[in-house]
């Protein structure tokens, strides 16, 4: 009687704990993904505040918390290399547009446009010839920002989302930890290929 007891009590104990673990552990589907390779440029799509795709569709500037009526002039901006069908001499206009302090977080704003005579649309992927990882650089305290990985919300415009032509502007954002209060001004590597951008603003 007492073992058929004590196989009872360990069943009732073996429930508990997976409908525990179950409740606590949520749906990782929606759940942001890194993008060390080319996993963050399809996980990262919107985050909180300036930078939501919600608002509009990914690759507008709605999307990344715009006005197109009302564009800051660029904190920075650079032609690179782009990679465009039949186009060799391809290039593309890099520029960032602002940093706004949100909470604990940064959103930086982005534009970019090819320059080419192909007419064939691509992603920002393949226009870039590979994924899109741009960081902060705090000087002042020797610290590094990537995009944030454990958002509630995706942080990044994904880099294989939208396809857009050479002409069009397509705008991203991507979502960093804020450095200290006292932290006004950082270093961005944009993207791959353009020079680093130093004293940025962060508003």
């Amino acid at each position: 009687m007492r073992s058929i007891l004590r196989t009872a009590l360990s069943a009732a104990a073996v429930v508990l704990a997976l409908t525990l673990t179950a409740c606590s552990s949520g749906d990782d589907a929606d759940g942001p993904k890194t993008e060390g390779s080319d996993s963050q440029e399809t996980a990262q799509e919107s985050g909180g505040g300036d930078g939501s795709d919600s608002k509009g569709e990914s690759g507008s500037a709605e999307a990344a918390g715009l006005d197109m009526n009302d564009l800051p002039d660029p904190i920075a901006s650079q032609s690179i290399p782009a990679v465009a069908e039949g186009d060799d001499e391809a290039t593309m206009t890099v520029e960032l547009f602002a940093l706004k302090r949100e909470g604990e977080t940064v959103v930086g704003q982005f534009g970019f446009t090819v320059d080419s005579s192909s007419t064939e649309e691509d992603d920002l992927y393949g226009f870039l010839g590979g994924s899109w990882t741009p960081f902060l650089v705090d000087s002042q305290n020797l610290r590094k920002h990537n995009v944030l990985e454990n958002f509630p919300q995706r942080a990044q415009t994904g880099a294989q989302k939208t396809k857009f032509k050479p002409g069009q502007t397509h705008y991203t954002f991507a979502v960093f930890a804020a450095p200290p209060p006292d932290v006004q001004e950082v270093e961005v590597s944009v993207v791959d290929g353009m020079n680093l951008v130093t004293g940025a603003k962060i508003s």
